[in-house]
């Protein structure tokens, strides 16, 4: 009997992405594409079956959940070049490919017809939304830590340094959040236990962003002053920590606020059966981010404007002139490492660009992606042949009641493909 060739099904966003089949396959993957074994997170075996349903991985079911593994990752600009080679496109096309790796005298030499999921796709595209969403949070952390790398930080002796009241929020929303994120990631469920520990979180979330927001706010108004010699002491102020730290505070309270807002939604659909539910959290989530932009576009504002003194003043100071372009260039700095991590494009000057939603794309996308997950329901995506397999029932909005019942149902009628993700139709 011919053995089948390894399979992998991989969903893609720019350079960010999730793949999910068998282990070999994967690595074969990675080793050609060139991505380091630092770019990659295992995913949970929820995630990594819904991936697998989506696709249509023939092999899922015989192989059985303990073959099948999953990855998240995130490519280089030449990493992603050789996926798009080796995918067979000119150009990135969002959504679920399906690969096999072929074997050549014993070894799996290329990875190779990376296909569409044909009718599967549209069929199966309750899943969609979810992997969309784990998509976005995972490029949410990802674009996090590389932040706090591009200003020398890091997220460990942030969340121990105490010294401020936002610290101290930060540190037990953070860890509550990737506790409950990895549970549900892991089993496609949220318990009662767990979204009562994420629910508690939602206002010390919202303080400690606006005590970065206020913060920012205060070191504009420094920025502003009409006294050089007291301008210039405030822009080394900020521009020797005092920025960076809350500018990493914001990312962390966004990134955390992607979580929340995501877990918020599945239970309002799991458990409250709440639709309505979904509108209120959208538009406390548009205020959050409008707050951000406003106060981030007012701190490049005003430190591109802090250098234009009068010709007098810079006469007069020929010393700490220089002094203060270099305070306002790490300022600026600052600002585009912070723009370049969350999606806006490169800034030609500090004006400049005008700061616009894109800078918080991130948790838009994953909001959005959520949504469509309601979008799905509402249009009768329960109601879908049941040949497209029980990948259909792992869908967001049914997830609590879809994985375990389905799973119990193949177990009753067939214990030898109880965990499988795929049926065949």
């Amino acid at each position: 009997m011919e053995e089948k060739a390894p399979e992998i099904a991989i969903c893609v966003d720019g350079e960010s992405a999730l793949v999910a089949g068998d282990p070999t396959a994967i690595a074969e993957l990675f080793r050609v594409i060139d991505v380091p074994e630092t770019s990659t997170s295992k995913l949970g075996s929820a995630v990594a079956d819904m991936l697998a349903a989506a696709s249509g991985l023939a092999g899922a079911k015989e192989a059985g959940p303990s073959a099948l593994s999953g990855n998240a990752f995130t490519m280089t600009s030449e990493s992603f070049q050789r996926y798009i080679e080796l995918a067979g496109q000119t150009a990135s096309k969002p959504g679920v490919v399906a690969g096999l790796a072929r074997t050549s005298d014993g070894r799996i030499d290329t990875v190779l017809e990376f296909v569409k999921t044909s009718p599967l796709k549209s069929l199966a595209g309750g899943n969609l939304p979810v992997l969309a969403a784990c998509l976005a949070i995972r490029t949410a952390i990802h674009s996090l830590e590389t932040l706090m790398e591009s200003v020398d930080a890091k997220v460990d002796v942030l969340i121990r340094d105490n010294r401020h009241e936002a610290m101290g929020n930060i540190q037990g929303t953070t860890q509550i959040l990737d506790k409950a994120f990895g549970y549900f990631e892991e089993t496609g469920t949220i318990t009662s236990t767990l979204w009562d520990q994420v629910a508690g979180q939602a206002v010390s979330l919202a303080q400690a962003h606006a005590v970065a927001l206020n913060h920012i706010d205060s070191l504009t108004d420094e920025l502003d002053a009409k006294d050089f010699s007291v301008r210039l002491a405030n822009a080394k102020k900020a521009a020797n920590g005092d920025l960076q730290h809350w500018l990493i505070i914001t990312a962390v309270t966004l990134t955390n606020a992607v979580r929340l807002d995501s877990l918020e939604i599945v239970h309002a659909e799991t458990t409250l059966k709440d639709t309505a539910h979904v509108k209120h959290v959208f538009a406390a989530k548009d205020t959050r981010l409008e707050m951000t932009r406003s106060k981030l576009q007012r701190l490049a504002d005003v430190a591109a404007k802090a250098v234009n003194v009068s010709a007098l003043t810079r006469v007069a100071n020929p010393i700490d002139m220089p002094k203060l372009y270099g305070a306002v260039e790490e300022l600026q700095r600052l600002l585009a490492v912070f723009a370049a991590n969350f999606g806006m494009p490169e800034m030609s000057a500090v004006e400049r660009s005008k700061w616009n939603q894109s800078v918080l794309s991130l948790g838009q996308q994953a909001g959005q992606a959520v949504a469509g997950a309601v979008t799905a329901a509402a249009g009768g995506v329960a109601a879908a042949p049941k040949a497209i397999g029980g990948g259909i029932e792992d869908r967001i909005l049914q997830v609590a009641q879809g994985i375990e019942g389905r799973r119990n149902a193949h177990a009753e009628n067939d214990p030898a493909s109880a965990d499988s993700v795929v049926e065949k139709g």
